[in-house]
């Protein structure tokens, strides 16, 4: 795989220029396909992702991955169902591939393997499904365990806290969302650790934490996700601090009920209230509304419940 292109889907580059050139291997055109979803480039990635999983020649390790990057761009924009049809047909591929050199950044067929159970874990807590999605994250450590990678362990703790979330124990979210931000942090990528913010900050706030600065917190990975063109990030915490800020006047957070979704997904300037956040994170969502395939935008409006009036332009 080319550095500059691992640089962009899983380090310091999440804003790099990329694109398919000719000639270019499956694997780095998997790593394209990554790094146009986490700009929020949800069409650009599908048309790759779709051409990996369906052409023939392309490795098996590389499909599995392709299926499950594209189930979990499918999750972002609200689409649970579809993502797990992707995330068992990764599951599937990755199972059936011979065990070949593991990968530190967790590209590999044992890492596809991990990263299947976990989306379909995912799938599964968008879904209430507590007991289903408890079981494949046990599945999940299982495959993991003796794996150097650090990405796939930290997306296992992304979905152990949005599970905690779910169930309603906050406290127990706070320490797999902790682990996931110094997985992160140590791999050195932009994106994940932006992503592992968002979630640290509202299962601490839930968990009866500062309120405030939880709220301050989210800000400043909105605008960390902003600098680093990460769209797909940026509106989530947007709408996570919104949700922080609007307190219940008996001191119950009205963030208990949605925590869990906004953790999941996984706006420009500085609102200073839950409105203006609100109408931030919602002008991302029009930008992104705009970048996404008919499908996406098919998902973004009924699992995100965006209004039909939303523009697309």
């Amino acid at each position: 795989m080319t550095p500059d292109l691992r640089a962009a889907a899983f380090g310091a580059q999440p804003d790099a220029a990329v694109r398919v050139r000719p000639g270019m291997s499956a694997a780095d055109r998997w790593l394209v396909a990554v790094t146009l979803g986490g700009q929020g480039r949800y069409a650009a990635a599908a048309t790759v992702l779709e051409d990996l999983v369906t052409a023939p020649r392309v490795p098996p390790a590389v499909t599995a991955h392709a299926a499950v990057t594209l189930a979990a761009h499918r999750r972002q924009l609200g689409g649970h169902a579809t993502a797990r049809r992707l995330d068992a047909l990764g599951l599937r591929l990755a199972t059936a591939v011979r065990p070949g050199p593991l990968d530190a950044d967790g590209t590999d067929a044992r890492a596809a393997r991990v990263d299947a159970l976990v989306g379909l874990a995912a799938d599964a807590v968008g879904s209430g499904a507590v007991g289903h999605a408890q079981r494949l994250l046990d599945a999940a450590a299982d495959a993991m365990r003796g794996h150097p990678a650090w990405r796939p362990a930290a997306r296992l703790c992304w979905v152990r806290a949005e599970l905690a979330l779910l169930r309603g124990d906050a406290a127990a979210a706070v320490a797999p969302s902790r682990t996931a931000l110094e997985l992160a942090t140590a791999g050195g990528s932009a994106r994940h650790v932006v992503k592992s913010r968002i979630i640290h900050a509202v299962a601490g706030a839930v968990a009866g934490g500062d309120a405030a600065a939880a709220i301050a917190e989210l800000d400043a990975a909105a605008d960390h996700a902003d600098r680093a063109g990460l769209l797909s990030l940026v509106w989530p915490a947007r709408y996570a601090a919104a949700d922080l800020s609007e307190e219940a006047p008996n001191g119950v957070w009205t963030a208990n009920d949605s925590a869990a979704r906004t953790a999941q997904r996984s706006v420009n300037g500085r609102p200073s209230d839950a409105p203006r956040r609100r109408h931030a994170g919602t002008a991302t969502l029009s930008v992104i509304l705009r970048r996404c395939d008919p499908v996406g935008r098919r998902l973004m409006r009924e699992g995100l419940g965006l209004p039909a009036r939303l523009p697309v332009t």
